[in-house]
């Protein structure tokens, strides 16, 4: 009796043990494929949130497509596939392993695919739902199916511009499409990492009673097939190996138990460390060490509230590597790899048991600060920060250097959340990148009011341009002179917007504004319309147009210029374009469309010339007629011997070019003379007219000769 008593005990306690055990592997194995479904949707942000994806998917640059959509999410990510889908629906970009044609492999995930092209899309065009959080900056869809017979998460993210330079179609833009098969690389690293012992993926329930069961769910909730596999069973290990000696040796039963006892909590012991090693996968970055982002988050937000408590104040830092993948495609991924462990070391010797270090992404870390009781003490751990990372990496006998952006959120009282504390540091990230880089920037309320500005003015400029500048946009001319002869030569066409409660808004501030929001090309194309159509007027002189260049990158522009004066009747010859000298370090598109205009016998200016970064070499392989020398040199000539010289370096080098040159902001008579002396071809500005419209423009017409101050 007393031998049944005991093996009912030891049947019940191992049953229990193995129960246990199977349930936590079930949960495990379940967290892991939520995980990695998340994990597919932030590697692809890397490279699908990028101006230069966007113009390699639009321009067919495969072979940039190749080594930053194929190989690199192949080799960095492991993903198994990657895709481009065009806004209509056709696939123009695949990468898929070796040995499977590319329309074979699409068409296995066809229709998956279009699904999830189409639930993005929607999201897209209605982005303003959308709340990006701390994992995620774009919308993305996502679903689990069976790809060639294998199970794979197949994931759509947009590709975007991470300027805002580039315009876009809400729910029109490219599609970037990753597979990653969850079977035979998948689950072998599951097995090793995990201790999933014989892990395996069937389309069918195939399993023994001896192994677990978890089924794979698509998004409508079906089964699409199951992971099988030998749990570890450590209550049937110990009770398999106490069974025959209960039989043999009933008689010692007290210290058989005794016995299995101290197995079982030997085993427990075991099986606990095996836990914790598994849940210090789970929460920790296998490259450096550091807390993933998920551990990072879960204790932001015990800190939070631990600090809410005791009233004191914490600063959030969102640590970014400039140019990171540069050094990844020129030194390789070693030295990628060696850089992060580099920097993780650096930062977590600065930190040290004052907050917490982790790394969130490829190239991005956040630091957490327990320590701080206002702003200015983490902008001095910021200089530290900056100060640590002077000296270069040495590798493989070349030195990199460290160029980092920090973005700094202070908290005091815990008074918000962790996602608002996020949304901050990235945000103030975001200011510190747009203004050049390798610098930190604190966050402060006044960005949250610029950009609501910002939003506001965008709004307003959409509103008056769809009205076609009827009540608020309207052209003003300002005439330019020919100094030979104190003839108009032609008038440039200004834009005013004129807004019913803010009044004059000033072009320096609604021009940019317009180019990031995407306007730009809209409301440029109105200008030219509207100059072109005042010109006629005007048969005999020149009208001068600004453009931006991001205009003169589209490859559409010249066909509607052409179209435009096609419209108006104006001959090309009468029209003049523009354009700083940022088009000379432009793309390739710049340069095309420069000679386009030419051939239609249309003039171009360099306009604001001496202020950019480009050089006279450069200038003289362009073909341009005239070059506008900046008001900044022409302010100072009747006071500064520098300036003149300036001047006179501009002009002579316009005449042997064989252009001409104009000097504008003309504002006083000693400038005007110096400009004379100087051999200056054309003169504009403020001394003779200011904009006006073109009412006035024929009256000055009707004088012919440049009038200035009532003299002829």
């Amino acid at each position: 009796m007393l031998n049944f008593a005991g093996f009912g005990l030891l049947y019940w306690s191992t049953h229990g043990a193995d129960q246990v055990a199977i349930d936590r592997q079930g949960r495990l194995f379940a967290r892991v494929i939520s995980d990695t479904r998340n994990l597919i949707a932030h590697d692809q942000e890397s490279v699908t949130v990028w101006d230069d994806t966007v113009n390699a998917v639009r321009k067919r640059d495969l072979e940039w497509l190749d080594w930053n959509l194929g190989v690199w999410m192949e080799d960095y990510f492991h993903h198994d596939g990657s895709f481009v889908v065009a806004p209509d629906d056709r696939l123009v970009y695949a990468y898929v392993p070796e040995n499977i044609a590319n329309a074979v492999f699409y068409g296995t995930i066809q229709e998956p695919a279009a699904s999830l092209v189409a639930e993005l899309r929607d999201k897209m065009r209605n982005i303003e739902a959308f709340e990006p959080d701390a994992n995620l900056d774009t919308p993305g869809a996502a679903d689990v199916r069976i790809i060639m017979g294998r199970p794979a998460i197949v994931s759509a993210k947009p590709i975007i511009s991470d300027t805002g330079d580039i315009e876009e179609v809400p729910g029109q833009q490219y599609t970037h499409l990753a597979v990653r098969f969850l079977d035979d690389g998948f689950l072998s690293e599951i097995e090793q990492k995990y201790q999933f012992d014989g892990i395996r993926f069937s389309r069918i329930d195939d399993s023994s009673a001896l192994e677990k069961v978890l089924g794979l769910h698509d998004e409508g909730g079906d089964t699409i097939g199951y992971f099988i596999w030998t749990p570890y069973l450590p209550g049937s290990t110990v009770f398999a190996y106490l069974l025959p000696l209960l039989i043999v040796i009933g008689v010692v039963l007290v210290a058989i138990v005794a016995g299995y006892l101290i197995l079982l909590r030997r085993h427990n012991q075991s099986r606990l460390q095996a836990e914790a090693s598994m849940l210090h996968l789970a929460k920790h970055d296998p490259l450096t060490g550091l807390p993933n982002r998920s551990h990072f988050n879960d204790s932001v937000d015990d800190i939070l509230v631990e600090h809410q408590s005791k009233g004191h104040g914490i600063a959030l830092l969102f640590v970014d590597l400039d140019h990171f993948k540069q050094i990844n495609d020129t030194m390789g991924h070693p030295a990628g790899d060696a850089l992060i462990c580099n920097i993780a070391d650096r930062l977590r010797n600065l930190v040290g048991n004052n907050g917490i270090v982790a790394r969130v992404g490829g190239d991005e870390f956040t630091v957490l600060l327990t320590n701080v009781d206002e702003l200015g003490a983490a902008e001095i751990f910021c200089d530290a920060i900056f100060d640590a990372c002077r000296k270069p990496l040495r590798f493989g006998g070349r030195h990199i250097n460290i160029r980092l952006s920090i973005g700094v959120a202070f908290c005091r009282d815990g008074k918000i959340d962790r996602n608002e504390l996020i949304r901050r540091a990235d945000v103030a990230l975001y200011r510190a990148k747009s203004i050049g880089r390798n610098r930190y920037v604190g966050f402060d309320e006044n960005m949250d009011a610029a950009q609501r500005e910002k939003r506001n003015i965008e709004a307003d400029l959409r509103r008056a341009l769809h009205q076609q500048g009827q009540d608020q946009l309207k052209l003003l001319f300002q005439p330019i002179y020919r100094l030979s002869d104190d003839r108009i030569r032609g008038v440039e066409a200004l834009m005013r917007w004129q807004h019913p409660e803010h009044g004059n808004i000033p072009p320096d501030t609604f021009i940019p504004i317009a180019e990031e929001a995407g306007l730009i090309r809209e409301l440029g194309a109105w200008v030219l319309r509207a100059a072109c159509e005042a010109g006629m007027h005007w048969p005999d002189i020149v009208v001068a147009v600004n453009v931006s260049v991001l205009e003169f990158d589209d490859p559409d522009y010249v066909g509607r210029v052409s179209q435009v004066l096609q419209d108006t009747g104006m001959a090309p010859e009468q029209l003049e374009i523009e354009v700083t000298e940022t088009v000379m370090a432009n793309s390739p598109q710049c340069q095309l469309s420069l000679k386009e205009l030419k051939a239609l016998g249309i003039k171009v200016a360099i306009d604001d010339f001496g202020t950019g970064f480009s050089s006279l070499g450069r200038l003289r392989q362009l073909d341009v007629d005239l070059i506008k020398i900046d008001r900044s040199f022409v302010d100072g000539l009747d006071q500064s011997g520098y300036d003149r010289e300036m001047v006179r370096a501009i002009i002579d080098f316009a005449h042997v070019a064989g252009l001409e040159a104009t000097a504008e902001g003309v504002e006083t008579a000693g400038q005007l003379s110096y400009l004379r002396q100087l051999g200056c071809d054309h003169v504009q500005g403020y001394y003779f007219s200011r904009p006006v419209g073109a009412a006035m423009v024929d009256d000055l017409m009707g004088l012919k000769q440049m009038q200035v101050n009532g003299v002829v």
